[in-house]
């Protein structure tokens, strides 16, 4: 139990401190977020494993609540920097600016 309590504290304070990090910046969010959830994909079945072989069905289910969290913040992060980022605005033409238009 303290391990599971341990380990889901560890993630909480790592998505605060790359929250803060990234603040004012949507394109670092958005790069670190993607970062996070290949470097999550790609590992994950490994320390699934490791932590099955060591510390049995507790250490699965511990695994998969850490994977979880892992994945919801880099989701999470993704989707915030992707809607932070800004947008190009384009100029409208109007029949006053541009008499032309017709």
């Amino acid at each position: 139990m303290w391990m599971m309590i341990a380990a889901l504290g560890f993630v909480a304070c790592v998505w605060i401190a790359f929250g803060w990090f990234t603040i004012g910046n949507a394109g670092r969010r958005v790069r670190g977020g993607l970062f996070s959830l290949s470097m999550t994909c790609l590992f994950a079945p490994l320390f699934l494993v490791k932590l099955g072989e060591q510390y049995g069905f507790i250490g699965v289910q511990i695994g998969l609540i850490v994977l979880f969290g892992l994945l919801a913040g880099a989701f999470f992060f993704v989707a915030l920097g992707w809607t932070g980022r800004p947008t190009k605005v384009r100029k409208i033409r109007t029949l006053s600016e541009d008499p032309d238009l017709f």
